[in-house]
């Protein structure tokens, strides 16, 4: 026998979270989070647009493993408002000669909801494999603000990179698909794709006119290197950015989100702790 084998242990874990409008206060519906998914009491905030309600994910396991295969599934119901976030960024660990972790999230935003989905980056440590997939649908008038964003961390500082990430960020709306960003990387590539730059990110607004600028200019303010793209006729922008580190990752992501507020709403949003 092979000395190198090793027994999957891999059970496909999902979880759920339905939300809905009742009388004008987004109440969290429906929830099934089995391990290592957790959940905070949703809250509100009065700065929040009318009813919004937060929750914060977090995990009991302490982060992603090289056998995880976990699904989360969200389904924000018409008129219906949610800040989801997580409580600290996802770290995925050395897969150690397994598979690698599978992340799947899957959004479902109804009709006239508003979703802002603000995960913490995820944390690739040396060794670390990754397929990470995330996937909304958009129903007739609902907006959707959404970040994805890596960060490479080599704990012992020899040099080891993560193994492998495979990356796809799809999007459609009630007529059919409308953006598909997908890229695969070696971890040994990733300093010379990136010109050095340790972190990437990537925010999605879909249906909130005008506020894209405002996002890059908030995002470029940070000292970060950043991109737009509008697909004006689908109601879409894409801004892509690089940061040094992670300090630099956490202020980008967090000026997008208040530029994002202020201009949406034209006041400061009350800042998420951490």
């Amino acid at each position: 026998m092979n000395s190198s084998a090793f027994i999957s242990l891999t059970r496909p874990v999902r979880a759920r979270l339905s939300f809905r409008d009742v009388v004008g206060r987004t109440h969290l519906m429906e929830q099934l989070t089995p391990h290592p998914f957790h959940i905070t009491r949703p809250f509100r905030h009065p700065a929040d647009p009318e009813g919004m309600a937060t929750l914060y994910l977090q995990s009991s396991s302490g982060g992603l493993y090289g056998d995880d295969d976990l699904g989360l599934k969200v389904q924000v119901g018409a008129g219906a408002a949610v800040h989801l976030t997580t409580q600290a960024s996802s770290v995925v660990h050395d897969a150690r000669g397994r598979p690698g972790s599978v992340q799947e999230v899957t959004l479902d935003v109804g009709e006239g909801a508003l979703l802002e989905y603000l995960p913490d980056p995820a944390i690739l440590m040396s060794g670390a494999q990754l397929d990470n997939r995330v996937s909304a649908r958009l129903g007739q008038g609902a907006r959707l603000l959404m970040a994805d964003a890596q960060l490479i961390h080599d704990p012992d500082g020899d040099g080891r990179p993560f193994g492998h990430l495979a990356n796809s960020v799809a999007l459609a709306g009630p007529e059919g698909p409308l953006i598909l960003e997908r890229f695969e990387l070696q971890g040994g590539d990733w300093l010379a794709r990136t010109g050095g730059a340790r972190c990437a990110g990537m925010i999605i607004a879909a249906n909130l006119p005008g506020s894209a600028p405002a996002l890059a200019e908030a995002v470029e303010a940070t000292g970060a290197y950043a991109g737009l793209s509008e697909f004006g006729d689908r109601g879409v922008s894409v801004l892509r950015f690089l940061a040094e580190d992670g300090v630099q990752l956490s202020r980008a992501l967090s000026a997008a989100w208040r530029a994002h507020r202020i201009q949406t709403t034209g006041a400061e949003p009350h800042p998420r702790r951490k």
